[in-house]
C-alpha cells in the first residue's frame, strides 16, 4: 500500500512538472526580420492588375462604374420602400411580417455609404 502511494505521488510530481515545463516555454515566436512582420508586403504587386494594392491605373475593378451605380440604386430605393411599410405591420401588429420586411433590407447601410462615401467623408 505505501509501495502505491509513492508510485502515486511520484506520477503526480512527475506530471506537475512537464506540466509547468509546458507552461513556461515560449507561446508565440516574434518574427526573426521586419519584412517577415508586414503581411502586406508579399502582396504588394503595383503591376499586377488584379492585386488590391496596385495603384489604381490598370485595375480590372473600377468604382462606381454605371452597372453598379444602377444596382444600388435599385436596392437602395428597394430598402427605402420597406420602410415606407413599416407603420402598416406595426399598427396591425404583424411581427413576423415586420421582422421580415427589416431583414430584406440589411444592404441599405452598404448601400447608403456607397452614394455618401466613407464615414466622417464631406
Amino acid at each position: 500500500m505505501a509501495r502505491a502511494s509513492a508510485l502515486s505521488k511520484a506520477l503526480l510530481a512527475a506530471g506537475a512538472i512537464v506540466a509547468l515545463r509546458l507552461l513556461s516555454g515560449e507561446t508565440f515566436v516574434t518574427p526573426k526580420q521586419r519584412n517577415e512582420a508586414d503581411a502586406y508586403s508579399q502582396n504588394d504587386n503595383p503591376i499586377n492588375p488584379y492585386s488590391q494594392f496596385s495603384d489604381g491605373s490598370d485595375t480590372v475593378y473600377q468604382a462606381k462604374n454605371q452597372p453598379e451605380m444602377e444596382r444600388r440604386t435599385k436596392s437602395l430605393k428597394a430598402g427605402l420602400k420597406r420602410f415606407e411599410d413599416t407603420p402598416g405591420y406595426i399598427q396591425t401588429k404583424q411581427a413576423q411580417a415586420l421582422k421580415s420586411n427589416l431583414q430584406e433590407s440589411n444592404s441599405l447601410r452598404q448601400d447608403l455609404l456607397y452614394f455618401s462615401g466613407a464615414e466622417g467623408s464631406p
